[in-house]
């Protein structure tokens, strides 16, 4: 892979995870406390985590890079979520 297709990669991951935010953002008024909601959650971040696997396997991006990228996701929707918890109490 060359670098244009390594930040090419990073880029379409990163706007993954940014739709994945965006959604759980525009949703987490209707139903926080849901298990359906929390399997919303869940099955996003199962997809945005392959996505990440198959960037690390074809070597378009590092290994590092995707833990970071999922790890991130991860801190800012659980903050979505606190914030949710927050605003019902």
């Amino acid at each position: 892979m060359n670098d244009l297709q390594n930040i090419l990669a990073k880029d379409v991951l990163l706007e993954d995870a940014n739709k994945i935010s965006r959604l759980i953002e525009s949703q987490k008024h209707l139903c926080v406390t849901c298990p359906a909601f929390e399997e919303v959650i869940d099955t996003q971040m199962f997809g945005f985590s392959k996505k990440i696997e198959f960037a690390v396997t074809m070597k378009m991006i590092k290994e590092e890079e995707g833990h970071l990228m999922l790890s991130e996701l991860e801190k800012h929707l659980n903050d979505l979520m606190n914030d949710a918890f927050e605003e019902l109490n």
